[in-house]
């Protein structure tokens, strides 16, 4: 069959397809991975076939925007959705009707619209026209892929990049508006898309928000109930880029390992980081420890001394340097957040906030796997020093952690779910 893969051009969330992606190819499939420009000439070097669709999406120009206007506290014309569209629902005043509509609205009137783009949309249209796809993966906040499934009469489904917020969200907003006298309440997601749909002659219906079925590579135990969602678990499987392995990885650590990275979020994309990198620094000072860190140069400037204990590299592909690791400290980042699940690595979140790094720091609490900095905003070394030295001395974090392990261990890897994939396409195109 004919498989295509679509996101929006950000390069960690192409990550995640790749592995599943190649698991098809292999398999005997044909498979494309269409993104946005900015995205072909680095899909090109996975060795699977890119195709641009759309304009450019310069993430890094639009999310730095709104980095800088959080920094300065500058008014804008079109608000902050790192901010103000918390779709988690951890919390009870924002499981609301209002809470959640206004959050839809913003979502669907100025961030979707901007990683789906009109003319991202229409080029995958034609481009699905042409190519007819049996069965299209797109990315949870690329709504192009499930547009274009539909106008062509493809199956389709989502492959999560984290925590399945909106589907959850989406759950408790339609039970809330459900609850509303007739004609009282409004649905911006769907207006959106049906205006999109329309287009192309074809009506909404709610799996091209959640897809015909979703593939989810978390722990069980982080797993959010959306009811009615055929649901197929698939093991994380890293993808670290194009990488060489430098010599002294191959030579074991005289004393605990800890890894020190931002990922790659915040110097690619947001253009800063949330939390400080001297404090960071700082904190790991003292510690009894060796310190890897993966900074750029950028990340650097301004830092001091860098401490004796810490040997700085640009990058190096977690899956080569975890396993030698004791603990980690990172922003919450996805593919971060999994590859030290995989290799059961203890962790400690200070987290960037953006979309589900609170719901990933409530999973390391409640698995005793790991610790995060309550307030990345007013932490202190002290404070995460502590939290380092706690973890690196009771063993309990690291049982704990290998627990976590050896769940994601037993689910089903990319090449184990074809057989199903190849299925539910099927039943569903």
């Amino acid at each position: 069959m004919r498989v295509l893969f679509t996101t929006f051009a950000a390069k960690s969330h192409v990550h995640i397809h790749i592995p599943l992606a190649w698991a098809l190819r292999s398999a005997g499939h044909d498979v494309c991975v269409a993104s946005q420009p900015d995205l072909t000439e680095y899909v090109s070097h996975t060795g699977l076939t890119a195709v641009g669709v759309g304009e450019p999406l310069g993430l890094d120009v639009k999310m730095a925007g709104a980095n800088r206007r959080r920094d300065t506290e500058e008014p804008a014309d079109d608000p902050d959705f790192l901010a103000d569209a918390d779709l988690s629902g951890l919390l009870p005043e924002r499981r609301t009707y209002t809470y959640l509509r206004n959050a839809f609205e913003l979502m669907a009137s100025y961030v979707y619209p901007s990683l789906s783009s009109e003319s991202m949309i229409e080029d995958l249209v034609a481009f699905a026209r042409r190519w007819k796809p049996d069965l299209v993966i797109w990315d949870t906040h690329t709504f192009a892929g499930a547009i274009a499934a539909t106008v062509t009469g493809a199956a389709h489904a989502r492959l999560l990049f984290g925590a399945d917020l909106l589907g959850h969200s989406r759950q408790l907003f339609l039970r809330e508006l459900d609850r509303l006298p007739a004609g009282e309440g409004s649905d911006p997601l769907a207006d959106w898309l049906g205006q999109v749909l329309d287009v192309y002659g074809e009506p909404f219906t709610q799996d091209v928000v959640t897809g015909h079925w979703t593939m989810d590579g978390l722990p069980s135990g982080m797993r959010l109930p959306v009811a009615g969602q055929h649901h197929v678990p698939v093991r994380f499987v890293p993808y670290n880029g194009p990488s060489v392995l430098p010599d002294w990885l191959g030579e074991p650590p005289d004393r605990p390992r800890v890894c020190l990275t931002l990922g790659s979020t915040g110097r690619e994309v947001l253009g800063a980081d949330r939390a400080s990198v001297a404090d960071l620094l700082d904190a790991v000072a003292d510690v009894d420890a060796e310190v890897v860190a993966t900074l750029s140069a950028e990340q650097l400037a301004g830092v001091g001394k860098v401490p004796e204990n810490v040997r700085v590299v640009d990058f190096v592909p977690l899956d080569a340097l975890l396993p030698s690791c004791s603990v980690i400290v990172h922003q919450g980042g996805a593919g971060t957040f999994q590859n030290s699940h995989l290799h059961g690595v203890p962790q400690i979140i200070v987290p960037d906030l953006l979309w589900d790094s609170e719901y990933k720091m409530r999973y390391l609490r409640s698995t005793g796997s790991g610790l995060a900095v309550p307030d990345v905003d007013r932490f202190d070394a002290a404070q995460l020093r502590d939290m380092i030295v706690r973890v690196l001395t009771d063993r309990s974090f690291e049982r704990n952690a290998a627990g976590v392990r050896r769940e994601m261990q037993s689910m089903p890897t990319p090449r184990d779910i074809v057989p199903t994939l190849v299925r539910l396409t099927t039943e569903y195109r």
